[in-house]
């Protein structure tokens, strides 16, 4: 239903009358009404699909009114352990990824779509927990190209102030299929959660590091909307000075041939010619 209205009629208010002409169906038993014993704590990975879902169906319909595919929202990572002083903890903290572009703008990068939930800030989850944060930047080439860059997904780096084996474990997705782009936008990049041994084979498992382990989490970006070699390469050459975009995706993704710090307007053109 939030899909809907987003789409249709995201002016107006929020009231039983707007939500009435939209019939949900969800048959007992369906991921979207599981019953007992299934597991259902990642349930908000879900809820964040559905928009997505919709989108993807009213775009056959109205193109011009949705956005591509995103990250799927808000990844929950749980951390637990004790700290140097031996004192049992327990913190849980939240990150985006990169939110679908949309018909006339690009993607927000390292936002949560549909949540409203904003990342937490590195200053107050060292000040809270024993974490450390070695690395937290946005995520290069991670947006999906296109007309509209899809948002970019985020990387996040993070050790232990502990004696002692400690735990994490990350509510996430995206790590086999991409966000998909529209109209001609390309996808955004997978997820992925990788320890300091390189082993990144069991993501959604409770994680058990070693007391100067680490974990890396790769958010995904969300997908592009429409033809990427129809971006402007004015805006090609910003996201590669802003480090959004590498060169080398300005060139293979965008037809937009960067030359040091500025866009060779023949070479561009003849090459979105001949691609």
């Amino acid at each position: 239903t939030y899909a809907v209205k987003c789409a249709i009629s995201p002016d107006v208010p929020n009231n039983e009358g707007s939500f009435r002409p939209v019939k949900v169906v969800a048959p007992l038993g369906s991921i979207l009404n599981a019953q007992y014993p299934a597991p259902v704590a990642a349930r908000h990975i879900l809820g964040h699909f559905l928009p997505g879902a919709v989108f993807g169906a009213l775009a056959k319909i109205i193109p011009d009114r949705v956005m591509a595919e995103g990250s799927a929202g808000l990844w929950g990572i749980h951390m637990q352990g004790h700290d140097m002083h031996d004192r049992p903890f327990v913190y849980v903290f939240f990150l985006g990824g990169g939110t679908g572009a949309r018909p006339a703008s690009d993607g927000l990068s390292a936002t949560a779509f549909p949540s409203g939930v904003s990342g937490t800030p590195v200053e107050v989850i060292e000040s809270l927990s024993p974490v450390v944060v070695g690395r937290k930047e946005l995520r290069e080439d991670s947006g999906g190209p296109g007309k509209f860059r899809g948002g970019l997904g985020q990387t996040m780096s993070l050790r232990m102030r502990t004696k002692r084996p400690w735990v994490v474990s990350a509510i996430s997705d995206r790590l086999l299929f991409a966000a998909s782009g529209y109209a001609g936008g390309k996808s955004g990049a997978k997820g992925d959660i990788v320890l300091h041994t390189g082993d990144n084979s069991k993501p959604k498992q409770l994680l058990v590091l070693p007391p100067d382990g680490e974990v890396t989490m790769h958010l995904p970006g969300g997908g592009g909307f429409g033809n990427p070699s129809e971006r402007e390469p004015a805006l090609v050459l910003e996201d590669v000075r802003n480090g959004l975009v590498s060169a080398e995706s300005a060139r293979e993704d965008y037809g937009a041939v960067i030359v040091g710090d500025d866009v060779d307007d023949a070479a561009t053109l003849e090459l979105r010619r001949n691609p």
